[in-house]
């Protein structure tokens, strides 16, 4: 198994992808294919029309990335592959997605946004509700993940169709806008706003409404499935930090439900919560039933039920 670009994980051996490469290849390109320790050495797809007799480009075994030492061209598995075909990176993502065993892991992106006026690092700009005006409202991918019309417009939840991202704008505790998380539909790629403390997510809705009991959990589509089963949810875009502690400190929320991702991170997760949290805060460590990763893996009757299960354990 390796990872390429830290996102998309191959389950299928390196010299099986480049032996079928070789195969459908139509452009003559990968004439020379020589199995070495830590290397695949290849005839490079890059210089002389791709139609060297002999390989000069190296690909570790290990991750997949290669180097030409013909023409100095370098990069990732995927820059290999795409250039194999002439292609862009995205159709030889999706030619492995769809020939051999691999699967896209989640990744968090942070970013710039150029719509944010006056960033300091690790501040908290308010920003102007109007932004939300330049997306759509809804789009079918949120009802393909069981959200329905009333919870989106209730978060406000975004659609951006020119990068195909669904939009969570977040706000702090008091209810100001201070960051518009993306997430694209196709890649599983999380966009970040750089440089700016994450809030927990939907929190200022629970304090808003007074909410002592919530579900705690790591990312927004759990959140508001949450929500859809009738449940007070908060996320926290990942990894928790102490500025979120302080923020869930401060909370009305007496009673959280611990739901992070049912892995080894997950459970690094609720330890910080248990260590760091107000102890005025009764952490309940809710335990997913066996081939359940997250809440978006439950029915709402699996919801309630693991839920009533932690209360009464």
């Amino acid at each position: 198994m390796i990872t390429i670009n830290n996102q998309l994980v191959l389950h299928t051996d390196l010299l099986a992808v480049i032996n079928r490469l070789k195969l459908v290849l139509t452009n003559g390109k990968l004439k020379d294919i020589q199995d070495k320790s830590t290397d695949i050495v290849v005839s490079c797809p890059f210089h002389s029309g791709g139609q060297e007799e002999h390989g000069s480009c190296f690909i570790r075994k290990n991750d997949g990335v290669f180097h030409c030492f013909g023409c100095d061209e370098k990069g990732s598995f995927l820059k290999f592959v795409a250039g194999c075909f002439g292609a862009s990176e995205d159709y030889a993502k999706k030619w492995i997605l769809d020939n051999f065993s691999a699967e896209i892991i989640e990744k968090q992106v942070f970013m710039d946004d150029p719509i944010r006026i006056g960033v300091n690092q690790k501040t908290h700009v308010i920003l102007d509700e109007s932004i939300l005006d330049n997306y759509l409202t809804w789009t079918p991918y949120l009802a393909q993940r069981k959200l329905s019309r009333e919870i989106c417009e209730l978060f406000k939840i975004r659609y951006d169709p020119k990068y195909r991202q669904v939009i969570f704008p977040t706000y702090d505790i008091k209810g100001n806008l201070v960051m518009l998380p993306k997430r694209s539909i196709d890649t599983k790629t999380f966009y970040l706003d750089k440089d700016v403390e994450k809030p927990v997510y939907c929190l200022n809705y629970i304090v808003k409404n007074n909410y002592k009991t919530a579900v705690i959990t790591e990312g927004p589509f759990d959140c508001l499935t949450g929500w859809e089963y009738g449940y007070p949810t908060c996320a926290t875009f990942g990894k928790i930090s102490d500025y979120q502690i302080s923020q869930l400190n401060k909370s009305c929320i007496t009673v959280l439900y611990a739901m992070f991702d049912n892995d080894e991170a997950g459970r690094r997760f609720t330890k910080t919560l248990k260590s760091k949290l107000d102890k005025r805060i009764i952490i309940v460590d809710v335990k997913f039933p066996d081939g359940k990763k997250d809440i978006n893996d439950l029915s709402k009757d699996e919801f309630v039920k693991i839920i009533k299960e932690a209360a009464n354990s």
